[in-house]
């Protein structure tokens, strides 16, 4: 269940989409897997039978909707309702798959990743980098572990800043 999880919408979310009462939605889900079936088409392909809680703690059935079972309800709608619907639809499932391509922070104990920091801050030292310089590469480092850092963690000294423009004259400007 947790796969189609990522690559399902909840049929509640779909009744807002299409501007349907969630129990007209179910309804008509119920009678498009009743047709799928007499077609022994096989129905998790579009549709998952599930359930949700309720702000007043009741277990309410739902299914989970499939981008194929989207289409299948997309086909099912015409004119502005369609339109709207496969809109949405389709907006919905390409911010799934971006959150799926989106790399998710390695699950590092932090006493590992505080042990790869102090290796790397000993490296640098060694090699004389400039504290600001070490200082961006723990902030990458700790960002890449979930860790986030303030955006004044690294200060760049002023005579870093600096750029010179040799013009005609040769010299500084």
């Amino acid at each position: 269940m947790g796969e189609i999880m990522k690559t399902a919408i909840v049929s509640t979310e779909v009744a807002q989409m299409v501007g349907k009462q969630h129990g007209d939605l179910l309804k008509d889900i119920r009678r498009y897997i009743e047709q799928l079936g007499k077609g022994k088409i096989p129905l998790s392909d579009f549709f998952s039978e599930s359930t949700y809680v309720t702000e007043q703690n009741r277990t309410m059935p739902c299914f989970l909707v499939t981008k194929k079972g989207c289409e299948f309800i997309a086909h099912k709608l015409t004119g502005q309702k369609g339109t709207e619907f496969t809109a949405r639809y389709i907006n919905r499932f390409h911010e799934m798959e971006k959150d799926l391509m989106t790399p998710q922070p390695a699950e590092i104990p932090i006493g590992e990743v505080a042990s790869y920091l102090k290796v790397m801050d000993r490296v640098a030292f060694r090699q004389n980098l400039a504290p600001y310089k070490i200082a961006e590469n723990f902030k990458k480092v700790s960002e890449q572990f979930g860790v986030q850092l303030t955006a004044d963690f690294v200060k760049v000294p002023e005579y870093e800043q600096m750029s010179l423009d040799f013009g005609k004259g040769g010299g500084a400007a």
